[in-house]
């Protein structure tokens, strides 16, 4: 039988030298995706793995070819966001920071007269930001998570203008350097041990 001392909950600092420290080390990966992507008819999968003690890895996937109910508004993007992240608890529970890079190749208009797409359909954003955010549990077991996350970044982007309709005429060729607000996540994780 069981002391009270020897048991804990997931997520609990282990007791030095005991065989649950060594247990700790063992890697989680968490299988997630971001609820405000799909509201947005983003469809999205992110895998994380936890790497050392207040570190880990996430690398999201974004993909879209939607159209928002008409061909004159869209977001249409692939994108990709690795992020390495910082955790001040070491059990990668509550708040974190982060730095990410992304690529994203896009096709986008808002309804207005014109369309924007990655320059020759072959030339993404490229950039990167910081950002944060905060993770907890949403189930005893410990295997279902909520996870929160913000940041913003610095983007070079080279896209092509061309007039919103179908087959409209391309306008011009414009290079700039933007910066914007990149990652706004409300996310469902699911832990694997």
């Amino acid at each position: 039988m069981m002391s009270a001392q020897e048991i804990s909950l997931p997520g609990d600092a282990p007791a030095a030298g005991s065989v649950r420290e060594s247990a700790e080390e063992v890697r989680h990966w968490y299988l997630k995706t971001n609820t405000i992507g799909w509201g947005l008819l983003i469809a999205n999968l992110a895998g994380e793995m936890d790497w050392g003690k207040h570190w880990s890895f996430v690398l999201p996937v974004y993909y879209s070819a939607c159209n928002y109910f008409t061909s004159e508004v869209k977001f249409r993007t692939l994108t990709l966001q690795p992020e390495l992240r910082y955790w001040f608890r070491n059990n990668h529970t509550g708040w974190y920071t982060g730095a990410h890079l992304g690529a994203s190749w896009f096709n986008l208009a808002a309804g207005g007269d014109y369309r924007y797409q990655d320059h020759n359909r072959c030339t993404p954003a490229l950039g990167g930001g910081l950002n944060g955010g905060y993770r907890m549990p949403m189930s005893k077991n410990g295997r279902w998570w909520l996870e929160f996350s913000l940041g913003a970044g610095v983007y070079q982007v080279d896209s092509d203008k061309f007039q919103n309709r179908k087959n409209g005429a391309w306008i011009a060729n414009e290079k700039k350097v933007a910066f914007a607000v990149d990652q706004v996540a409300v996310s469902v994780a699911y832990r694997f041990d």
